[in-house]
């Protein structure tokens, strides 16, 4: 039995419901929270751009600093064009959700068939096609597809976390209120 107090679910609850705030005006906003996407993106390439050039430069060789040197130039150039374009980072973020979609609902449908033998097996057959839909659909809006993709993404993703965070609070709560320590596990 594990013997650790139960965490107070206040926390998880306040940041459920500021999650669910920020969701619902992606939602409504979705070139908003997409723009917001691309300037995170655009500054976590250049940020890791600089971090590969300064450790390149602390390497005592220059064959060992050749590959990360370069490649936290390119890394620093892609973050550089993103924040200087971006729409054209957007879009490129597209393209690769357009990918994932495709990729995921071609896997998902030939999986599914191996698994014919259990009962739900047509719920994974049904999530395969409505990845290759969701590919599709933005493929035929693309490249204005990306400003509402990436925001209703982006908005979905933060109305369910934060509805588990909200959940898990209401659990962490039920789980104090029986004595304060943690289910067997």
């Amino acid at each position: 039995m594990n013997n650790r107090a139960v965490p107070d679910g206040r926390r998880f609850k306040i940041m459920g419901i500021v999650l669910i705030a920020l969701g619902v005006i992606a939602l409504f906003a979705p070139a908003v929270a997409a723009g917001a996407v691309v300037i995170v993106v655009g500054l976590t390439l250049l940020v890791a751009g600089i971090a590969q050039i300064v450790q390149a430069l602390r390497a005592e060789s220059w064959r060992h600093k050749a590959l990360p040197l370069i490649l936290g130039i390119v890394t620093g150039i892609a973050g550089i064009g993103v924040l200087g374009h971006p729409l054209l980072g957007l879009g490129f973020l597209t393209l690769l959700l357009l990918f994932f979609f495709v990729t995921e609902g071609v896997w998902k449908i030939i999986a599914s068939f191996q698994y014919r033998r259990a009962s739900g097996w047509v719920w994974m057959l049904a999530g395969g096609g409505l990845s290759l839909l969701l590919g599709l659909l933005i493929w035929n809006q693309w490249p204005v597809s990306g400003v509402v993709a990436v925001g209703v993404l982006v908005g979905i993703d933060l109305l369910s976390t934060g509805a588990s965070l909200v959940l898990l609070a209401a659990t962490l709560k039920e789980l104090a209120a029986r004595g304060g320590r943690g289910a067997s596990a």
